[in-house]
């Protein structure tokens, strides 16, 4: 049973084909053919063609397939070129039972060498597509383990009859799989090639804008890079003029004298290619949106806009917190402000909601942002009462201790009543609650959360804390070599040693002993909704950088008391001591100092809205 090329094909046509030719497929004879390409053995597979050559272009499978599209889906690549050298051209276009070529195979597999060795010898084989309508392209990104390979299908794929993958059914889903595999340089050679494909929507939209805007991590605002992460993307140059390729993959690559530099550079420190590809795909994704919305505004249709960028693209986009996004649609389309969706509201309302910082500012810097903060809802809640509810979003899960979630919330809800109308503190909703009993009632339980948090954290450490100051006073009163029997003075008292010892047990001592006393207010505290925001907060930092303090300084004393103990004997002794009490520091610092670092950042940090430029 044949199919025709260019016709999608039912699912219970192929089962009736693969019936019918299952019945004359002599399965026996080529079986041993069949193994000996599944292991890529070219011995054997050769042997057998040269005993019966018509098995060269023969179907060896019960779905029809040929040797060639058996070694293309084992992974074989280099029994691949070896029967893409042997075979006639027009066999490599033959499709099996599922319309699949050996090159979709091959791009489904991600190998370019064998794609480019297939293509050279047919190029027709990019435009034939399977029986759902996909072309080779579609599956190399389906994959998305070559970008290689997905940049040279993209140059030799072309738009011509019966496949038409760039105007065709399945060219909105090629333009959706290409935008989620985050190969947007690709993208961008593709819109300008075949402009239509910018401008693609469907039911929800537009087909890229609906893609983007459920991936905040192809943005700048999405992206966790670190400290160092950070500081290298700052730096990292990454240029996108060299990102329209020419006519072969030799021209992927940047031939200047600076992309050799960077090339160089990654090699010796790998973490700065990853970090260069991140802002690529960064920049590549703003362009696009830029490009997308320039297109959309030549179609001049009010109507055309308010479908191709929806609501349910827009509440995506601030929901997700990708800023970026934001401020190109309102460059292009500054009513988009005004959208209101159903059952969300505005666009302000929709960003409190979702606790999307970045998006606050964004609006709140514009005078129309202001004055939707003023918007009260069907329910007679203010904008207030949306900070108000607690939140489940991902932004507060990531905070470790109920405490600091408790102090984020507070901070969230008194800056969004900092930009409310004052009148609005008195306004009740529908269920007869302010803004500040709603609050109260909403973290109920995250305030006991974390009063217990508090609590058990105080406790804990008290122990740790008491400990020490016991060593160290105990240290204090027996002082290592002991003390003259006459005078009672230290034997050790000239020793710079001994005051390396002396110095740190006392530190060691005090800075306890003030913890001890910092950590009991908190165990005493009211515990009051606000005295999360920053009093119990306060109270907690000032008690473990104390603790921290003592831990490191007993240590320090630990240390010199051993070497003035030992360093008589055994000169050498220091050395090992201090690489052994640098062990338990260098511990902690690895594990509490960001845990630390965050906490202060987030009661002493910048406040949560800060302007940011739309223009």
């Amino acid at each position: 049973m044949a199919f025709p090329e260019s016709r999608l094909v039912s699912s219970n046509e192929v089962k009736d084909a693969i019936t019918e030719f299952a019945r004359g497929f002599n399965h026996n004879y080529y079986r041993p053919l069949h193994l000996a390409t599944l292991k890529g053995d070219w011995e054997s597979v050769r042997a057998f063609i040269e005993h019966d050559p018509n098995a060269l272009t023969a179907k060896i499978t019960t779905i029809s397939r040929t040797a060639l599209q058996v070694a293309a889906i084992a992974g074989q690549w280099k029994l691949v070129e070896k029967l893409v050298q042997q075979m006639p051209v027009e066999a490599l276009a033959e499709v099996d039972l599922m319309g699949c070529t050996a090159l979709h195979y091959v791009a489904l597999g991600g190998n370019a060498t064998a794609a480019k060795a297939l293509v050279t010898k047919n190029p027709s084989v990019t435009q034939i597509t399977d029986f759902e309508g996909f072309s080779p392209l579609v599956y190399a990104i389906t994959s998305s383990t070559s970008k290689e390979l997905v940049w040279y299908l993209a140059l030799v794929t072309t738009d011509e009859r019966p496949a038409c993958p760039f105007s065709g059914p399945s060219a909105s889903r090629l333009v959706a799989l290409l935008t989620a595999a985050g190969f947007h340089d690709i993208t961008l050679f593709l819109l300008q090639r075949y402009p239509n494909l910018a401008t693609m929507a469907d039911s929800n939209g537009s087909v890229i804008f609906n893609v983007l805007s459920k991936m905040p991590s192809d943005f700048q605002s999405g992206s966790e890079l670190g400290l160092l992460g950070s500081f290298i993307y700052h730096f990292v140059s990454v240029e996108l003029d060299h990102l329209q390729p020419r006519g072969d993959l030799k021209d992927l690559h940047d031939t200047s004298n600076k992309g050799f530099i960077w090339k160089a550079i990654e090699k010796l420190v790998p973490r700065i290619k990853l970090v260069r590809d991140t802002k690529l795909r960064h920049k590549s994704a703003l362009r696009l949106v830029e490009y997308v919305c320039s297109q959309a505004l030549i179609m001049n249709s009010s109507l055309f806009w308010q479908s191709f960028i929806s609501a349910d693209i827009l509440y995506n986009t601030i929901s997700s917190g990708i800023v970026e996004i934001l401020r190109i649609y309102f460059q292009f389309f500054p009513d988009l402000i005004w959208t209101k969706m159903p059952y969300e509201g505005y666009i302000m309302q929709v960003a409190i909601k979702n606790r999307q910082e970045k998006v606050f500012s964004l609006l709140c810097k514009m005078p129309i942002g202001k004055l939707l903060v003023l918007v009260v809802d069907e329910s007679q809640n203010t904008t207030s009462h949306l900070a108000a509810r607690l939140t489940s979003s991902p932004q507060l899960a990531s905070i470790s201790g109920a405490a600091f979630q408790m102090q984020k919330e507070l901070q969230w809800f008194k800056e969004v009543e900092k930009l409310d109308h004052p009148l609005h503190k008195q306004v009740k909703n529908q269920d007869g609650e302010t803004a500040w009993q709603l609050f109260k009632d909403e973290h109920k339980g995250l305030l006991e959360q974390g009063e217990k948090w508090m609590k058990d954290t105080s406790n804990s450490s008290m122990l740790v804390a008491a400990l020490i100051a016991t060593v160290a006073f105990a240290a204090t009163i027996t002082v290592p070599g002991g003390n003259d029997q006459d005078k009672g003075i230290p034997i050790f008292l000239r020793d710079k040693a001994f005051m390396v010892f002396a110095v740190s047990d006392a530190l060691a001592l005090f800075s306890s002993v003030a913890s001890i006393f910092i950590f009991l207010s908190i165990l005493t505290a009211y515990y009051a909704e606000e005295d999360f925001l920053r009093t119990l907060p306060s109270k907690m930092i000032l008690a473990l950088a104390s603790l921290f303090f003592s831990t490191a300084t007993i240590l320090i004393a630990f240390g010199a008391a051993l070497s003035l103990t030992l360093g008589e004997r055994l000169k050498w002794v220091p050395i090992p001591i201090t690489l052994m009490a640098s062990l338990p520091l260098a511990l902690f610092a690895v594990l509490q100092v960001p845990l630390f670092v965050r906490m202060i950042i987030s009661t002493y940090g910048r406040a949560i809205y800060h302007p940011q430029d739309l223009w």
